[in-house]
């Protein structure tokens, strides 16, 4: 079956560094995947590649089997950075059109309500970006990733900036998204977060693959026994290295 994103020995360099040295992976549909990385790792770097914004100097990376940057990756994948890139005298309902137009949805107008319903911005519909904080630019962010229903969702640090029952609300949509078939990966320094929905964890350190697997799994390749939370796997396997 076709992954719903794969890397194979992918590399990228930037100037002097390495940012990815060989990772390879492959992410499914119908399961959420967590990217776990301290800062420089190689997380938002893979991403960017998987959305065609940067081009891998060796190996290779495919979204539900297609070219990063083409007509089908496109339609087939939605990627929200780490930062999310929203225009100054553009307001929260425009962008929101903005995404509607360019993947040229109908009838998106109930989903998008749905959305700024779910996740609170109902009432913010018409603010610019200057007026909202950290945690309600995320969330539109969020919003127009969601839109248009994507089979391979790409989201870099969904959960910081959300209040907690902003981040519930995450936990929960992405959840539904993944038993209803999309492909989720997350990357995230919130190992509590990555913990109650991640069905596969990926774990990158200085750009490699050094774990992956399933809790219990990654649990054996730590070395490690018993009830050992996600946090104490992720430590332990990096420790190493530090």
């Amino acid at each position: 079956m076709t992954a719903a994103w794969e890397c194979e020995a992918a590399v990228k360099r930037f100037a002097e560094r390495t940012a990815v040295d060989g990772a390879t992976f492959r992410c499914a549909y119908g399961q959420i995947t967590a990217l776990l990385g301290h800062n420089g790792a190689g997380k938002s770097t893979l991403f960017k590649a998987a959305a065609g914004l940067v081009r891998l100097d060796a190996g290779a990376t495919l979204v539900g089997g297609h070219a990063p940057g083409s007509t089908q990756a496109q339609q087939t994948a939605s990627y929200m950075p780490e930062q999310p890139d929203l225009y100054p005298g553009v307001s929260v309902w425009e962008h929101i059109t903005f995404v509607a137009l360019a993947y040229r949805l109908r009838a998106w107008e109930p989903r998008a309500r749905e959305l700024l319903e779910r996740f609170e911005l109902t009432d913010r519909r018409d603010a610019l970006p200057h007026e909202l904080s950290q945690g309600l630019r995320r969330r539109l962010a969020l919003v127009m990733a969601l839109l248009h229903g994507a089979e391979v969702l790409l989201l870099d640090e969904p959960f910081n900036g959300l209040d907690p029952h902003s981040a519930m609300r995450l936990r929960a949509t992405l959840t539904d998204l993944a038993a209803g078939g999309a492909a989720v990966v997350v990357a995230t320094h919130i190992l509590h977060d990555a913990q109650r929905i991640a069905d596969h964890v990926i774990v990158l350190e200085r750009g490699r693959v050094i774990a992956g697997g399933d809790l219990s799994s990654l649990v054996r390749q730590a070395g490690l026994a018993g009830q050992t939370g996600l946090e104490d796997v992720y430590l332990a396997l990096t420790a190493e290295s530090r």
